[in-house]
């Protein structure tokens, strides 16, 4: 799944998310699939959700300016 893919409403509610876990839950409840780039995120080997996290916050700071 590319980011890009997603409405604008989902980028927002990713961009609320206050918690690694509650970016998690979002992401699932929303059928939100992880994109290659945050896979090799959790394999640098760190927190899976807190990579993630990270990843999803830099994509919505460049994209968003959030």
């Amino acid at each position: 799944m590319n980011l890009d893919n997603l409405t604008n409403d989902q980028l927002a509610r990713m961009g609320d998310c206050s918690s690694p876990e509650e970016l998690m839950s979002l992401m699932e409840s929303d059928g939100i699939e992880l994109p290659d780039e945050a896979l090799d995120a959790v394999a640098g080997g760190i927190n899976p959700a807190a990579a993630i996290y990270q990843f999803v916050k830099r994509y919505l700071s460049d994209r968003l300016g959030k």
